[in-house]
């Protein structure tokens, strides 16, 4: 009976240690406990963009609770985000070939930068879409602007251009914030 005993307890301290040792923090290397974002870069003629970006991102990451965000010069890592191209192109057409619906694309190149190490943690590219129906309000335009499969919700307000490029951005911002996370 005693090695019953013995043998849960042993499971027991193999499951306890395996959890306490468990972190979200993963694979990320220790020292890295903190992220800079960088004034994004915008190479386009979009000059809302780079500010919109920043403002997505930085919200993203403090609602995750990723890493700390801090100032560079405290930062252990740096995101450095460029902002490399916008197109518009029709997507829906009328019979008559009047443009219903314009796809926006938002394409950008992400390093995000060992600051103790002196080495880059990934370099990628992401892009991010949306769709808007040229004037009117983008609420109101009966598409599903951000292929969430919901029509004219909360989030779909405003400008339908300005409000496509948001949506674009923030489908960026999740997938850089998905690309931290799976370096861990």
């Amino acid at each position: 009976m005693g090695w019953i005993r013995n043998s849960v307890l042993a499971g027991l301290a193999v499951l306890l240690l395996g959890c306490g040792l468990y972190s979200f923090r993963g694979n990320l290397p220790p020292h890295i406990r903190s992220m800079a974002v960088g004034t994004v870069v915008n190479q386009t003629s979009e000059f809302l963009l780079d500010d919109m970006t920043t403002e997505l991102i930085l919200n993203l990451f403090f609602s995750e609770h990723v890493l700390d965000i801090a100032e560079i010069d405290r930062a252990d890592s740096d995101l450095q985000i460029t902002i490399t191209r916008v197109t518009d192109n029709p997507s829906t057409y009328t019979a008559g070939e009047t443009v219903e619906e314009w796809r926006i694309d938002v394409f950008t190149k992400v390093v995000w930068y060992d600051i103790i190490n002196n080495r880059p943690l990934f370099e990628r590219n992401f892009n991010g879409f949306g769709f808007y129906a040229p004037g009117g309000d983008i609420g109101s335009d009966n598409l599903d602007n951000d292929g969430d499969g919901l029509i004219d919700e909360e989030d779909e307000i405003g400008d339908p251009r300005e409000a496509a490029l948001r949506i674009s951005v923030n489908k960026i911002s999740q997938d850089i914030l998905n690309a931290v996370i799976s370096t861990w």
